[in-house]
């Protein structure tokens, strides 16, 4: 229960200096109750009773009052959490340079897409309220699966992406493109495309300048990740002899992936290590961080009739027996 008016309760304050007052001030204050010698004088117990009667049901009738004028109330608030989430999609380069094996997972030498993968999913998982999305790249690029808040399924997805399953060159610009057609109706507070890829672009219909400027225009703020370390890097391919490490340079176009981050107001990271993954995407959880409004809503409907009428009923009864029963004692 709640009050409308909480502030008029401060007159019950009032109640205990009127007792005081009439405590004090009486002048029947002297009067006992005794039993006689020779019988039981019940009409002076009711005589003590009716003088100082009147006097509590007045009182309890005054904080009846005060309680009605406070306006008691019964409901409840409600508060409800909106997440105004961002749409990310995320791009990832399945090349055959992705099996570069120069970053490191648990101490052990991994190739770059395994361990992009399992900091990808940490990732996912801490973007509970966001829609995201997910499509490769490589000689084509390709959505696969739409924006979604079923984080699972990305997940799952994520762990099934393999080298080479859309072909091995790198296609930068259709990638940004494809993107681009999931993200341009959307009215989220912010669409975002993280772009990871460890090469340069040399497949595809639109080069990554245009995509970029069509990003721009549109609105959608794009990450760029350059994947792996400089120089030759090791590789394990078949040979008549097994599968051997061999080293291959593969360069990344860093020119470009500033210019496409800068173009669209998005920022380039550099993953040299598999620690540089983490924090780049730390960093990009931090900068993207989504907005929870809060609303609260109050039902309360008033109750103070049942008080009203409680009043109403003793300031009767309270004339009835003061002029009848408990008159006062002369």
């Amino acid at each position: 229960m709640t009050f409308a008016n909480p502030w008029v309760l401060s007159f019950l304050l009032v109640l205990p200096v009127l007792f005081l007052i009439y405590s004090f001030g009486s002048k029947q204050s002297n009067l006992s109750i005794a039993l006689s010698t020779q019988h039981k004088s019940f009409s002076s117990f009711f005589d003590n009773i009716g003088f100082h009667m009147p006097f509590f049901m007045r009182l309890l009738l005054l904080a009846i009052v005060v309680v009605t004028l406070a306006r008691p109330q019964l409901g409840q608030s409600i508060t409800v959490n909106k997440h105004l989430g961002l749409d990310i999609v995320l791009a990832v380069d399945t090349s055959q340079s992705m099996s570069a094996l120069d970053l490191k997972l648990a101490g052990k030498t991994t190739d770059r897409l395994t361990v992009l993968k399992v900091i990808l999913e940490d990732f996912v998982n801490r973007r509970s309220g966001d829609r995201l999305g997910l499509l490769v790249f490589g000689e084509k690029a390709y959505t696969q699966c739409p924006l979604t808040m079923d984080h699972g399924a990305i997940v799952d997805l994520i762990n099934h992406l393999k080298i080479g399953m859309v072909g091995n060159s790198t296609a930068i610009g259709d990638a940004i493109a494809v993107a681009l057609k999931r993200l341009k109706d959307l009215k989220a507070k912010s669409r975002i495309l993280i772009l990871m890829t460890d090469g340069q672009s040399n497949s595809g219909s639109i080069s990554p300048q245009l995509a970029a400027e069509m990003a721009k225009q549109l609105k959608v703020k794009i990450y760029t990740i350059g994947i792996g370390q400089d120089g030759e890097v090791p590789f394990l391919v078949p040979t008549p002899f097994g599968m051997q490490k061999v080293k291959q340079a593969i360069p990344i176009d860093e020119e470009t992936l500033i210019e496409i981050s800068e173009k669209t107001g998005g920022v380039y990271f550099r993953g040299k290590t598999t620690e540089d993954l983490v924090k780049i995407y730390n960093h990009i959880d931090k900068l993207e961080k989504t907005e929870i409004q809060v609303k609260k809503y109050n039902s309360y409907r008033d109750i103070y009739e049942p008080f009203l009428w409680t009043a109403l009923i003793f300031f009767l009864v309270e004339m009835l027996l003061a002029n009848t029963v408990w008159f006062r004692v002369s």
